[in-house]
């Protein structure tokens, strides 16, 4: 068996990024500067670290982030009333909430992203977004990463934990695209280490911590963690896995690179001729 490829995530991300830099050149030539718009609704620690993630990468890109920051009682109403403000702003070419919502508002998470812009949905979480979702964009990168550049998703068989999620939905949707067999599970699944053990490529997405053990792993395996904010899976580095991806650093960057890849496709959607 070889030994277990840890994919750094920061290194791939930055090469996307660097892809991107023609385009926003070009952008920036008929004075378009992306404006991503990030609404905050409380103080939930990782969702500030994530916002300021996303910031400071979209700041370094040379485009700008609004973050709107909204008290942990703030009422539905004006969460849309913020949504409406930047979906009628010409400048403002993304707009994204970020998850998870207070629990005075949570039930009313799909009305509110439905509320965005199409056009702006540059998170992909809309019913019917025209954006991929930027983690599930970023786990299909990684896949096709560890596959050599190869299709192989017609012999693969990939197993996603925490499928019914709104990281691992959209994920198992993409997989499908691909023609991937997709085998959908959750935390309790009654035979989750019988069907983890099936996954040529395993993808956690539950925010449990150590959930996915070395005992739970198929030999030579594509081991993809996108738990946060501590990880799904606890692996040695000499796992029997083939590939696995650590947290932090791995998924997380891919992820803001591929909002960036969003947020550029949106400037030329609605403002390139």
């Amino acid at each position: 068996m070889s030994k277990t490829v840890i994919f750094d995530g920061r290194e791939f991300a930055e090469k996307k990024v660097k892809a991107l830099i023609p385009k926003m050149i070009e952008l920036q030539e008929k004075g378009i500067i992306p404006h991503l718009v990030s609404i905050l609704v409380g103080e939930d620690p990782d969702s500030v670290l994530y916002t300021n993630l996303k910031k400071r990468a979209v700041e370094r890109m040379g485009g700008e982030m609004t973050v709107v920051l909204l008290n942990q009682n703030t009422t539905f109403e004006k969460v849309l009333e913020a949504i409406n403000w930047y979906n009628n702003d010409p400048e403002i070419h993304g707009i994204m909430v970020q998850m998870p919502l207070p629990a005075s508002i949570k039930n009313y998470k799909s009305k509110i992203l439905n509320s965005i812009d199409p056009r702006k949905d540059v998170d992909g979480l809309r019913d019917d977004s025209p954006f991929v979702h930027p983690t599930a964009k970023a786990v299909m990168d990684i896949i096709d990463f560890a596959n050599g550049g190869l299709d192989l998703s017609k012999s693969l068989q990939a197993v996603v934990v925490g499928a019914s999620g709104m990281v691992g939905s959209p994920v198992c949707k993409e997989l499908k695209k691909k023609s991937y067999k997709v085998v959908e599970c959750g935390v309790n699944t009654y035979t989750l280490k019988g069907e983890t053990l099936q996954g040529d490529i395993l993808i956690s997405a539950t925010g449990q911590s150590k959930l996915i053990t070395e005992d739970m792993i198929k030999d030579d395996a594509i081991v993809i963690d996108v738990g946060s904010p501590k990880g799904d899976c606890d692996l040695d580095l000499n796992s029997k896995a083939s590939f696995v991806t650590p947290v932090p650093g791995g998924v997380g960057p891919v992820t803001i690179a591929c909002l960036l890849e969003n947020l550029i496709i949106a400037c030329y959607n609605s403002k390139v001729e």
